[in-house]
């Protein structure tokens, strides 16, 4: 069990860090601006964490769990499975931090942290697959990069305001091309 002053720490440095990016809008926040957003000397930062970095990765990696914890809860990886289900709690979580999410969307300086997320996603993925899936570890992460790349590419189009529908059409498109993949689209022709 984790010690409840470290939990909190961290939720503040996390918060003041997620806090710079929507003022300054930059990758470029040092560790001493997020001690003083987070009201903590730097010496405590460098007790949870190396670098900003390592926060990113943890909030990244945080939510993925979250997200997983929920498709788990949703019986998604069974085989007999919704393929809505994924986009259901995607959204639902997106709606949680859509203003942030837009924020980060909209500013090509901030790009890293999708990069973060989508390591993080395929990573656990991956993980997770392993144990259900029969193919070649190779193969299968192939497959995992490419899903989630395409799903992060499509939402971060849509928080651009590029792809013209709601929330719910693009993630029941997401769920549906990762279920049935170009077949649909040949199909279509």
């Amino acid at each position: 069990m984790k010690d409840r002053r470290v939990t909190r720490t961290k939720a503040a440095i996390q918060n003041a860090y997620l806090n710079l990016l929507k003022k300054k809008g930059t990758e470029k926040i040092t560790i001493s601006d997020i001690a003083r957003e987070a009201d903590i000397d730097r010496k405590t930062f460098y007790l949870h964490y190396n670098s900003t970095e390592d926060i990113i990765r943890e909030f990244a990696e945080g939510k993925t769990r979250e997200l997983l914890a929920r498709l788990t809860i949703k019986s998604f990886f069974t085989m007999s499975f919704d393929k809505k289900i994924f986009a259901r709690e995607a959204n639902s979580m997106l709606k949680e931090h859509l203003e942030f999410c837009r924020m980060i969307a909209r500013n090509p300086s901030l790009g890293f942290f999708w990069n973060e997320v989508q390591d993080v996603s395929v990573q656990i993925l991956s993980d997770i697959y392993k144990r259900h899936s029969r193919l070649p570890e190779g193969d299968l992460k192939i497959q995992v990069s490419f899903f989630v790349a395409g799903a992060m590419y499509v939402y971060q189009r849509w928080l651009r305001g590029e792809i013209p529908c709601s929330m719910e059409e693009v993630g029941d498109k997401v769920s549906e091309i990762a279920f049935s993949g170009v077949q649909n689209i040949l199909r279509q022709s």
